[in-house]
């Protein structure tokens, strides 16, 4: 997934529309279609609100590594439940669930999660140039 489906993904997930869902991200309803259509990346403040404010796991949002939640607490606040909360089970919203098990997964620093993007963007960057090169 790439990151505009990605967010796309968890606004249809948390069942918000574009406006409300770029009023929790404090952005314009015209930026976030524009991040959903990939016409624009995500900024630092977004990432940051997804994080934070969503719940949304930096290691799912960046890799694809599930769980898509941090916690179990914004599953709950979604009313979602939580082995529904992952892109690969189809992410229905269904009854929080009234046991859960918590998987604990280390939860990186922003400062780790912002480097390996960085690294990653630089990558790309790399790949892209010498693309540019080869034509």
């Amino acid at each position: 997934m790439t990151e505009g489906q990605r967010i796309l993904f968890v606004r249809k997930l948390i069942q918000k529309s574009q406006q409300e869902f770029a009023q929790l991200l404090a952005v314009s309803q015209a930026a976030l279609s524009d991040i959903e259509n990939e016409k624009n990346g995500i900024s630092y403040p977004v990432f940051k609100k997804l994080v934070e404010e969503i719940g949304i796991h930096p290691y799912w949002f960046l890799w694809g590594q599930e769980p898509v939640f941090r916690d179990i607490s914004f599953a709950i606040k979604y009313n979602i439940g939580y082995n529904y909360a992952s892109a690969t089970a189809g992410a229905t919203a269904s009854p929080a669930p009234k046991k859960a098990t918590i998987k604990h997964l280390p939860t990186p620093t922003m400062e780790d999660v912002m480097k390996e993007l960085t690294a990653l963007r630089g990558e790309v960057n790399k790949i892209k140039r010498s693309s540019k090169k080869e034509r």
